[in-house]
């Protein structure tokens, strides 16, 4: 990516005779944007290419030493920085209006495109991004995705917007979506993904050179070979040789890794993930998931922030609390009781306090700016004291108010007539007065008058006109309702000509 920064142009002159009216373009010459600004009656308006019709730019720029510092279309739109006698500010066409951003107009720079850089602070259009360094900030070579500053690495794509702390960043490199230090690699899509699966396998996304036949670790040999990194021969921290503690835990002489096994339809693979910061001589898994040394608490390969060592104890799967809080998958829950935090029998990751119940989800860990991960977060409007699931899997939940699947309120289904049915292999079955619902395929089951209907068995349903299979998951329109009878509970029935029973998951039937 090259750097690209924007200077207002201090002989930027009026090129209409009139006084009241002053244009002014963008200084990006090689867009050859015809869209101006204009300045009419002490105005600032903006005018689209290929339009007469002048627009006003309201949210309080003023005509007063105006001019452009940058502009760049996204889409079909314009956006940029302007500056006048108040100083810096940013505009997007979408809103038709410009938000101050700084006083700091002098030196103020600008990188792909709507990063500001001023003296103190670095701007992600009009906000500050916080703790950023606008002294080391730069843009990642090799790549249109990364930044980073002494403090981190920044990703940036045309939707989505997150800082990383968790990776060192004197030793950051990037290569197209890939992008890693020293010890691990990451692949770039709606989020920031580990793959250290990835690294002695993928190839160059991003080059110069004619260099896109190379394997990527070569290529960080070749061109980073003063960072002693993963791709390096003198790297210290390889799993060559490591030795299984418990689980998936392993560790060498220096150095502790908790093993991923990826699998796919064609073969698994296992890869060993360096546990950061870990001490080998005084590491000890507490559970298939966590784990600590003397200084630091683990959740696989993450070191868990602000957690009190001492107090710390697993729950089950992901979650682990200590006396102050509580945590899932190495971040802390919000708000979460771990007095009263239980973990609920599900299909997903739920849990509840006395206050709220959470949900996973793939969400931002931070606020604003935070790197998308798998967090706990609140389940918005249900009510902790009657929430429940159902089941051994725990598909199907529902409060007082709501039902849910999957930890997803269903708003079609009404809570106060809901009533949960069965299990089978491939469904989950539930029904209220309005219908029959499955938990996988089409939701709702046609044909059925779920007022009416009522589970004979895990085998058999009925509405009194329907007769419905909850093994083959269809109504059985052979099967006469009215005389339906079950005769046993292995899946045996009969109406008035046949009898039927369940075999290999499919409905065999005899002539009475």
């Amino acid at each position: 990516m090259i750097e690209a920064i924007f200077i207002i142009n201090p002989e930027l002159q009026p090129i209409a005779p009139d006084p009241r009216s002053l244009y002014f373009a963008a200084q990006r010459p090689e867009n050859a944007m015809s869209s101006t600004f204009v300045v009419q009656q002490g105005k600032v308006m903006f005018i689209e290419e290929g339009s007469d019709e002048p627009v006003e730019v309201k949210g309080g720029v003023c005509a007063q030493d105006f001019a452009v510092v940058s502009l760049f279309r996204q889409g079909y739109l314009w956006g940029g920085y302007l500056r006048d006698q108040k100083g810096i500010w940013w505009y997007h066409q979408r809103n038709k209006k410009a938000k101050f951003v700084t006083p700091e107009a002098d030196g103020f720079r600008v990188l792909d495109d709507d990063y500001g850089l001023g003296s103190a602070h670095v701007y992600l259009e009009d906000r500050v991004i916080p703790g950023a360094d606008p002294r080391s900030f730069s843009l990642m070579e090799n790549t249109n995705y990364f930044a980073r500053d002494k403090h981190r690495l920044y990703v940036k794509t045309g939707s989505h917007f997150f800082h990383v702390d968790t990776l060192d960043p004197t030793t950051l490199v990037a290569n197209g979506p890939y992008v890693g230090d020293k010890h691990d690699l990451y692949h770039l899509y709606d989020s920031l993904t580990l793959s250290n699966g990835l690294k002695l396998h993928e190839t160059v996304r991003n080059s110069l050179c004619e260099e896109h036949h190379m394997l990527l670790k070569d290529w960080l040999a070749k061109h980073y070979s003063d960072i002693v990194g993963w791709w390096h021969p003198a790297y210290p921290f390889n799993a060559d040789g490591a030795e299984q503690i418990a689980d998936d835990w392993y560790r060498t002489s220096n150095a502790v890794f908790f093993k991923e096994t990826l699998t796919t339809m064609r073969a698994s693979q296992e890869v060993f993930n360096l546990v950061r910061g870990a001490d080998p001589a005084s590491f000890e898994p507490l559970d298939a998931s966590h784990a600590r040394d003397a200084k630091n608490v683990f959740c696989r390969s993450r070191r868990i922030d602000s957690v009190d060592r001492e107090s710390f104890l697993p729950i089950e799967g992901l979650f682990g609390k200590d006396k102050a809080g509580v945590y899932f998958n190495g971040y802390r829950v919000e708000h979460a009781d771990p007095a009263k935090f239980q973990v609920l029998r599900s299909v997903v990751p739920l849990a509840k306090d006395n206050k709220r119940v959470y949900v996973a989800a793939h969400a931002r860990t931070a606020w604003p700016f935070g790197h998308p991960d798998d967090i706990l977060v609140t389940l918005d409007e249900a009510d902790a004291d009657s929430f429940r699931t159902f089941g051994e899997r725990g598909v199907w939940a529902a409060d007082a108010a709501r039902v849910y699947l999957r930890g997803e309120h269903q708003k079609k289904l009404d809570a106060g007539s809901f009533r949960f049915l069965c299990e089978t292999k491939s469904n989950c079955w539930a029904a209220d007065d309005n219908g029959l619902y499955r938990s996988n395929g089409t939701l709702t089951v046609a044909g059925i008058d779920g007022r009416s209907f009522i589970k004979l068995n895990d085998f058999w349903g009925s509405d009194g006109k329907a007769v419905f299979s909850f093994v083959t998951g269809a109504i059985q329109k052979s099967i006469d309702a009215e005389s339906l009878v079950v005769t046993d509970e292995n899946g045996g029935a009969r109406d008035a000509a046949f009898h039927y029973r369940v075999v290999d998951g499919r409905i065999r039937k005899t002539k009475l």
